[in-house]
């Protein structure tokens, strides 16, 4: 006698599980997956795994794409965030739910990710099932680690992309936000993007104290690449500081629903050129720019149309005709020489995570 006799196949799955613990998911922990990123970023060919990854998840997440029934992506489910409860974690505590697949792939992958303001770090899990079988393969345990990754490659490879040539004459960055993403996005920018003799930052966040501590976190780091960078702090302008006037790239990654970089912060001569990316507006009424300072910028560019309109940083951009898919720029092969101001918006994508997770287990 079983519960289960209306369904052969469970059945047959309880009878492999008693013979056989493979029979299960295959759990991976936290440390194999720290290795095999360590593997991705040891060698020049992980590097280009790694952004050719995030190549393939940008061209199959735009609209053209979707409408051509290449890959399909699932609405965000961000729980924590207004309108909806506080979660008990506090003010700013959320987890965000993306799934995604690809037509003709192997995969489905539903990932999982959790963090916030009263929390250090982030936590989460990605869990791919078979498309064919539709069950449960991999869970892999990876804490958020997954996605830190994911996040600051796809965020480096469109700087390296949208700046194109211009990228070999970057002397200066700047960094807004002292978190974990910070961290992840100066390892991909040295490893992958910038010249090697560009090592100088200019780190902003909340409080001098606070951009301290990110500082001396990175000198002490036990990975070697992280203790190369020379740090600056951030003044303002009206403190009688530079800003980020010497800086030709910025990346911002804070959560702020206020801006926290603007116009009088950055250099926009028209003889020179100046990238930003913004990976902090992830969910409704978050924001990192000034409006002018998107005004003034000569193109702007974004991971999706549809979740910048909702979640990104071109929430009042006035007309989307002036706002370019990344992954449209990469299909058509427009020119990689830009010059003026280019912003990139990353609100992250489901696709991002399938890649992921495909590229991870290659290296496990």
């Amino acid at each position: 006698m079983s519960l289960l006799s209306y369904d052969p196949s469970l059945l047959d799955k309880t009878k492999a599980e008693s013979e056989s613990a493979s029979a299960s998911p295959k759990l991976i922990p936290l440390l194999e997956i720290e290795n095999a990123i360590s593997k991705l970023l040891s060698t020049e060919q992980g590097i280009q795994d790694l952004f050719a990854s995030q190549d393939r998840a940008f061209r199959n997440s735009t609209k053209q794409s979707k409408q051509n029934g290449i890959a399909s992506s699932l609405p965000i489910q961000t729980f924590g965030q207004h309108p909806q409860p506080t979660l008990k974690g506090g003010i700013g505590s959320q987890m965000c739910i993306k799934s995604g697949y690809c037509k003709g792939g192997d995969t489905m992958v539903t990932k999982i990710a959790a963090g916030g303001a009263d929390h250090y770090g982030n936590t989460g899990s990605v869990l791919v099932f078979d498309q064919t079988s539709l069950r449960l393969t991999t869970i892999l345990c990876d804490e958020g680690l997954l996605t830190e990754v994911r996040t600051a490659a796809a965020c480096a490879y469109a700087s390296k992309c949208i700046l194109g040539s211009n990228i070999q004459h970057v002397t200066k960055i700047g960094i807004v936000g002292g978190g974990v993403q910070a961290v992840w996005q100066l390892r991909l920018l040295q490893v992958g993007v910038l010249p090697k003799e560009c090592r100088n930052v200019v780190v902003k966040t909340r409080s001098k104290e606070s951009a301290e501590a990110f500082i001396q976190r990175m000198k002490e780091s036990t990975y070697p690449l992280d203790r190369e960078w020379v740090f600056e702090h951030y003044i303002s302008t009206t403190e009688g500081g530079r800003g980020f006037k010497d800086c030709n790239l910025i990346h911002t990654m804070t959560p702020a629903r206020e801006p926290v970089l603007s116009l009088e912060d950055v250099n926009i001569q028209n003889d020179d050129f100046l990238h930003i990316t913004c990976v902090g507006a992830d969910s409704p009424g978050k924001k990192e720019l000034t409006n002018d300072l998107i005004h003034a910028a000569n193109y702007l560019f974004c991971d999706s149309i549809d979740q910048t309109k909702e979640r990104g940083e071109f929430q009042l951009v006035e007309s989307w005709n002036d706002v370019v898919e990344l992954g449209s720029f990469l299909e058509e092969q427009k020119s990689r020489h830009i010059q003026g101001v280019s912003i990139f918006d990353s609100s992250g994508l489901s696709l991002q995570d399938v890649e992921m997770a495909q590229l991870i287990s290659c290296y496990i």
